[in-house]
């Protein structure tokens, strides 16, 4: 679904529909606000950290916003397209507790080894 698409398909909007908690108006208004701020369709972690730091301005959110994006990033090509963005934004918006708790342990077990270390859990906190 990356590179400058316009609109979504048929096909595409029925796919996001399905892994996401949004309806179909829904998908359209966020694609559109997303393809303003990425007219690539992708997100790279640079981009990732400017937008996430107008969100929070103070302080150096640069460390936190590189351990969002590896979530984010779920095929882990170093770009968030517009499904990857928009799944992860479902489960942190509207997803249930198990899914959000589930999302939340990805991002704090940082070498992906099912286990969250104390130094991880510092990591992300400091």
């Amino acid at each position: 679904m990356g590179k400058s698409h316009s609109k979504l398909s048929t096909e595409q909007l029925t796919e996001l529909q399905g892994s996401t908690k949004f309806e179909r108006k829904e998908i359209q208004q966020w694609h559109k606000g997303f393809l303003k701020d990425c007219p690539s369709g992708e997100l790279n972690r640079a981009e990732f950290k400017g937008i996430y730091k107008k969100y929070f301005p103070f302080g150096d959110p640069s460390r936190f916003a590189d351990y969002i994006f590896e979530v984010f990033d779920q095929n882990h090509n170093g770009t968030i397209d517009f499904t990857e963005f928009l799944q992860a934004l479902s489960i942190t918006s509207r997803g249930s507790s198990e899914e959000k708790l589930k999302w939340a342990f990805e991002l704090y077990d940082i070498d992906g080894d099912g286990l969250i270390t104390k130094d991880e859990m510092l990591q992300i906190v400091d």
